[in-house]
């Protein structure tokens, strides 16, 4: 279970003790009866270790997964996440089960899985720079797929499953436009409609009514006047809200706010909603944003596509149906 061992100090000049797991460890158990501790004095016993702290942290392959604080005999176990600076040699595979596991935690059907799985492999592809990759370019949210085995071991084992398979059975598969890999647009929900950006040439307005039925389609947020001042730093005493700019699919672009003009991605940023189609409710002393949809609308509807495996379509239909002048590449 345990290979080795780092003693560092921290800040305030307490030593801490690093212990490095075994990947292939299953040690779920372990976590559950708080075994952990035990196995960390029997280690430093075993090896004759110096410690004089009364912190331990788990490592698993790159990332500090869990850690024990020691006090008056005491042990606590606390959830832990670092993401260490380090270079590693990770295989493609690894990469796309830590963006897998990162980045769906909703059941979803192996074809749609299928399909995100093609994207994710074309967007780590697209960001490759001599076989280097740096994961803070990936416009997708990234975790060591190792760190879900030791903090969610009662789900891991099945998606892990899943996951591999889907990976295995698109086997290297990609899409490309102009003879280039296409980065990865996908959102959760989407309008009724996904979003045509000019400048990216493989999007456009398909119809996804399906999304309509989403649970959280339709929100609700509401905001004082000196609220929404203070959060797009507005300093005018005159208050002014002018929707300038509509794309084709009924999501607000461009907004007018008397001193200076925002676009409506940064808005939604800003505000804390979930998509840019809009409406604007203004009251005396509060405005009212009612949002349709979850995401930019760009690419890939997750829950569109969910229903289109529903009815039947495999993958590579999926694609097709959410992205135009794209084809199917393999690179083994």
């Amino acid at each position: 279970m345990l290979e080795s061992y780092k003693i560092a100090r921290s800040s305030n000049n307490e030593e801490v003790l690093y212990l490095y797991l075994n990947v292939d460890y299953e040690f779920g158990e372990d976590l559950e009866e708080n075994d952990l501790e035990k196995k960390a004095r029997s280690y430093l016993v075993t090896h004759d270790i110096k410690f004089n702290g009364n912190k331990i942290i788990f490592i698993v392959n790159g990332i500090s997964t869990k850690m024990i604080t020691i006090n008056n005999n005491k042990a606590y176990l606390n959830d832990y996440l670092i993401t260490l600076n380090t270079k590693e040699k990770m295989t493609l595979k690894d990469i796309l089960l830590s963006l897998l596991f990162s980045n769906i935690n909703i059941s979803l059907k192996e074809e749609t899985l299928k399909a995100l799985t093609v994207l994710y492999r074309g967007e780590i592809i697209y960001n490759l720079n001599n076989n280097t990759l740096d994961l803070r370019k990936l416009s997708l949210s990234y975790h060591n797929y190792n760190y879900y085995k030791v903090t969610y071991p009662e789900t891991y084992k099945s998606k892990f499953t899943i996951f591999n398979k889907v990976i295995d059975e698109t086997n290297g598969e990609y899409l490309i436009n102009n003879n280039k890999p296409i980065k990865c647009f996908t959102h959760l929900v989407s309008n009724g409609y996904t979003e045509e950006d000019k400048s990216i040439p493989y999007t456009l307005k398909k119809e996804s009514l399906w999304d309509l039925a989403y649970p959280n389609y339709l929100q609700r947020k509401d905001y004082s006047i000196k609220e929404f001042k203070e959060k797009l730093n507005l300093k005018s005493d005159k208050f002014t809200i002018k929707i300038t700019s509509i794309s084709d699919s009924n999501r607000i672009k461009e907004l007018d706010l008397g001193e200076r003009k925002i676009d409506a991605r940064s808005l939604a940023v800003y505000l804390d909603l979930p998509s840019t189609d809009i409406t604007i409710i203004i009251k005396k002393d509060y405005l009212t944003f009612i949002t349709r949809g979850i995401g930019s609308g760009l690419g890939l509807s997750i829950i569109g596509a969910d229903n289109l495996a529903e009815l039947g379509y495999n993958y590579k239909q999926i694609l097709n149906y959410y992205f135009k002048d794209v084809s199917l590449v393999v690179q083994k």
